[in-house]
């Protein structure tokens, strides 16, 4: 019983959390279901592995005994001293707890009846001498819910609370969501899991120097299947395969501009918004802890040429088809067939200057990653950060330097991970109303594309994108050659 409530935490289907103005971005409820409780359960999974010598396993009951915090960063581990493995621990190994983390140790110290680990990301070679993993996972987002009509509270055994945190079970249909600041946006997001697909609404906006700026979005995405085949021999990742396959979807999206009389601004300080994670399902598989994020992101970048100016429309996009890539002997190459379309279905101008609007959205964004930054708020829950926070300072001090260096990188990633995305930028420009022309001119740029990173296949230069797909869509008013080209 402990190992089956142990199991439905760790691979718990997470989605935003309830609406809380305060929160910080990150933070999630922990909505459960019915998750994997391993990849090996499903037909046709292959794991097979052999570990390298320098890894140091331990399984999963005598990680939840022994493991006391997790900070926020997911990088610091605090354990007791009761176990001789954690005692033994010294730079250079790698630390795989099964189920939870798998990290390369930085630095080890001993404060009293705790023992301080410090961490990085760990690369597939790293960790795996030899083996094969590969995995077909259905992710049906109806099935993943409970079918009680409102939430409820999951018990949990006396002994395993201190570990495990109660967690909500949502009915299909119920509505999640998150509202709080991203980047100085005000920003809220909803998912709401419905017949064989999960529906999607999120809106930013924010006011700045005189510029006002507002997108919002609503669309889905089905139903798909998580591919992927992992090969490694020799301490060398040999092939890395990923793909989201039947994936179909669309996004609708709505925006406005406005540049009152007083203002001195013509853009926005921060264009990039990073936001928080619509849904994050982990797959474990022979204890290694993968997580499955879906993500969107936005790029707004709003020019205007004079004051008391505005611009507002709406673009869709649609998407349907196989998204993945292979890297094979460090060359990453597409093995998909993805298609989709779009279209500007209205555009508003009030402006005498010329002005433009570009809107780049990520949506979705599947990523596949090994480190637990992706999966920080999830361990939070069962191992709160405050302990290890406080061991921050502590191992600065103790690691010369090496545990400060890494803190205040601002390069530094903390997940090693990859992903398929289908991208849609959106540009409009337009001549202002004293042209002797006054064209508009919208563009729809559809891309698809995906890549994994340096830190997962453990390869140099592999650190790349690869384009599976791309489309643009023009439209001109007046459809004349001097208002641009096609």
């Amino acid at each position: 019983m402990k190992r089956k409530l142990l199991c439905c935490f760790l691979v718990a289907v997470t989605l935003v959390g309830c609406s809380n103005k305060s929160a910080p971005p990150t933070a999630s409820g922990i909505p459960t279901a019915r998750p994997f409780k391993d990849l090996r359960e499903l037909p046709g999974t292959i794991a097979d592995i052999t570990l390298t010598s320098n890894t140091v396993r331990i399984d999963e009951s005598s990680a939840r005994r022994i493991l006391k915090s997790v900070g926020s960063d997911g990088n610091i581990f605090v354990f007791d001293d009761s176990d001789q493995r954690i005692q033994n621990l010294h730079e250079g190994q790698i630390l795989f707890l099964e189920n939870i983390a798998v990290q390369k140790v930085l630095v080890v110290a001993r404060n009293d009846k705790f023992i301080v680990v410090g961490t990085d990301y760990a690369s597939l070679p790293e960790f795996i001498q030899q083996g094969h993993l590969k995995w077909d996972a259905p992710i049906q987002f109806t099935s993943l819910f409970a079918d009680a009509r409102e939430p409820r509270r999951m018990r949990v055994v006396e002994s395993m609370a201190r570990w495990i945190p109660e967690s909500t079970v949502y009915a299909a249909g119920t509505q999640m969501s998150y509202s709080g600041k991203v980047d100085g946006w005000d920003t809220s997001i909803s998912v709401t899991p419905g017949s064989n697909r999960l529906d999607l609404a999120l809106k930013v906006s924010r006011s700045y120097q005189g510029m006002s700026v507002m997108v919002s979005s609503k669309g889905f995405v089905k139903d798909f299947v998580s591919s992927a085949d992992i090969q490694v021999s020799s301490g060398n990742t040999d092939n890395f395969s990923y793909e989201a396959k039947n994936l179909n979807g669309e996004m609708n999206v709505e925006y406005a501009a406005t540049r009152d009389e007083q203002g001195d601004a013509a853009g926005i300080d921060k264009p990039n918004i990073k936001l928080p994670a619509l849904a994050k399902i982990p797959m474990p598989i022979a204890g290694i802890p993968f997580m499955l994020t879906i993500n969107a992101n936005l790029i707004l970048k709003p020019g205007f040429g004079a004051k008391k100016e505005a611009a507002s429309g709406s673009f869709r996009f649609t998407y349907s088809g196989d998204e993945g890539f292979q890297v094979k002997g460090g060359s990453p190459q597409a093995s998909s067939s993805v298609n989709g379309s779009g279209s500007f279905d209205r555009i508003t101008t009030a402006s005498l200057a010329p002005h433009a609007i570009l809107i780049g959205m990520a949506a979705p964004k599947i990523t596949l990653s090994l480190g637990p930054g992706s999966a920080v708020d999830v361990l939070q829950e069962a191992f709160p950060s405050k302990i290890a926070d406080q061991f921050s300072d502590f191992l600065a001090k103790t690691a010369a330097g090496k545990w400060a260096k890494k803190q205040i990188d601002p390069s530094f990633k903390t997940d090693a991970s990859a992903s398929v995305q289908t991208v849609a930028v959106g540009t409009m420009t337009a001549a202002g109303s004293l042209a002797m022309i006054p064209c508009k001119l919208t563009r729809l740029l559809l891309e698809f594309k995906g890549g994994a990173d340096v830190y997962l296949l453990g390869m140099k230069g592999v650190d790349k994108e690869v384009v599976f797909a791309k489309k643009e869509f023009v439209t001109r008013e007046p459809d004349v050659n001097i208002c641009g080209d096609k």
